[in-house]
């Protein structure tokens, strides 16, 4: 079966002209017919070397075209996170069968050998993507280019898309969220797209003035240092946050700044987008996402809120627990007038003492409290209770104001017994965060050991002090 991205490529080519790939500056990098004789000339180094390659080249004005070559050459694609180091990366490419690695070096595309014996060719099977991996290996989910022109095409018709629109670049080419927002649609729509590496919020800011880019497909952490932007251009229509839970404190600031609201997204690697939230309301209430978008089925689970739900589309992939063309994601969902809200995952679910509690529940009230920017509970072992109830918070707080604060919306049991603080709550560049990391960073000592207390920067009731000093995500207080 012939690739129908090249079909659709075909007529973009057809029926544009001019730039396709801007610079953050607004400089022109690409035009149409650029992408496709740089793709001629990948297909045809990469041709007959057998195995996957692996794309590992980072938001680069090369990307397009490496995606088209690759699969004019005949080859697998791997989507590799910048980040993605050894031994990782060569168990993952040992495991596909990647025999070539594509990399970015001093700004130049470079073909490097794996050393890796091809795998045999998977029937069906045009592109891999790689589930974050906060837990364990990341997993490798496999997609035709059928399915991914499917998913291309829900996230278009949804959120409005058109080749008059220009894409802003600033999240990774390599995640699920931006090959889907940014790739696709310049290849099957003809979208064009600014290729942005830099996520400072003064380099977004002019950069969106530079290009006049009118789409901003971002993560909430990149919208939240947005904030000391003095202005965004009038060209920008649209923003649109995925990746983590939109804030609605962070998404009503960001629209009484610039008067534009920030529309949520919400998607898996696993099966594309699931939901899309394309009112002009604000929405109160955490979590979000709106109604499912065009040509997905979202069957509910049985039984009482919060439910699992099953996605049934076009778009849904192979492999990391997919099942006959439906995928479960592990999120815990609640009916909305408009549409749906995640409350939590299941696997987030802290049991103390036997009693259940949402992580959700506890974080939306530490929000509330005076000088709390950010809130992220979590939980770590206790020997009395089973798990005991810790919060990492972003801004300023006393943690017995704080415990005083939620005695009177929350239960005693419900009281997060640990806390720490930082600047920010460090987010992945996936712009995910992982409770079970920020639970062995922060508070993997016991908070009564006053050494162990500053390294884990745990505080238990309103005992102790931690030292100031740097942090990777931020100074801690």
């Amino acid at each position: 079966m012939s690739n129908p991205v090249f079909e659709r490529w075909r007529r973009v080519l057809s029926g544009s002209s001019g730039a396709a790939v801007f610079g953050p500056s607004g400089e022109v990098l690409r035009t149409w017919s650029d992408i496709e004789a740089e793709a001629s000339h990948l297909a045809g180094l990469l041709s007959g070397v057998p195995g996957a390659v692996g794309l590992q080249a980072g938001n680069c004005p090369e990307f397009p075209a490496l995606v088209l070559g690759c699969w004019r050459a005949g080859r697998t694609i791997c989507l590799f996170d910048a980040d993605l180091r050894s031994p990782a990366r060569e168990e993952i490419e040992r495991e596909l069968g990647a025999t070539t690695r594509a990399v970015a070096h001093r700004g130049k595309l470079r073909l490097e050998s794996t050393h890796q014996a091809p795998a045999a060719p998977r029937q069906g099977t045009d592109l891999f993507k790689l589930t974050s991996g906060t837990t364990a290996l990341p997993q490798a989910l496999a997609f035709s280019a059928l399915q991914l022109v499917a998913d291309c095409d829900q996230i278009c018709e949804a959120m409005g898309l058109r080749p008059t629109d220009i894409n802003f670049g600033v999240i990774a080419f390599s995640h699920s969220y931006g090959f889907s927002n940014l790739i696709s649609p310049l290849l099957c729509r003809g979208i064009p797209l600014v290729v942005a590496p830099d996520a400072l919020p003064h380099a977004i800011e002019g950069g969106l003035a530079a290009t006049g880019a009118t789409v901003l497909p971002a993560v909430p952490a990149l919208f939240r240092g947005l904030l000391s932007a003095p202005s965004l251009p009038s060209s920008l229509r649209l923003c649109i946050s995925a990746g983590a839970p939109l804030d609605p404190a962070l998404a009503k600031r960001f629209h009484a700044r610039f008067g534009r609201k920030i529309h949520s997204f919400y998607g898996a690697s696993e099966c594309g987008g699931i939901c899309y939230d394309s009112s002009d309301e604000i929405c109160d209430e955490p979590g979000f996402v709106g109604r499912p978008m065009p040509g997905v089925v979202v069957e509910v689970a049985a039984g009482p809120e919060p439910f699992r739900i099953l996605i049934r589309s076009r778009a849904v992939g192979s492999g990391g627990g997919i099942s006959g063309g439906a995928f479960t994601p592990s999120d815990l969902l609640v009916r909305d007038p408009g549409g749906f809200r995640i409350t939590g995952r299941e696997s987030d679910i802290i049991n103390v003492s036997g009693r259940k509690v949402s992580p959700a529940e506890v974080e939306q009230v530490l929000v509330q409290c005076p000088g709390v920017l950010e809130a992220l509970v979590c939980a770590v072992d206790d020997a009395a209770r089973g798990q005991a109830i810790c919060a990492l918070i972003a801004g300023n707080g006393d943690p017995s104001a704080l415990r005083q604060q939620c005695g009177k919306l929350l239960p005693a049991w419900k009281i997060p017994r640990r806390f720490a603080f930082v600047a920010e709550i460090p987010a992945t560049s996936r712009g995910k965060v992982s409770r079970n990391d920020i639970a062995k960073r922060f508070f993997s000592a016991p908070a009564r050991d006053a050494g162990a207390a500053s390294k884990s920067c745990a505080l238990e009731g309103g005992a102790g002090e931690i030292p100031p000093g740097p942090s990777r995500c931020g100074s801690i207080r």
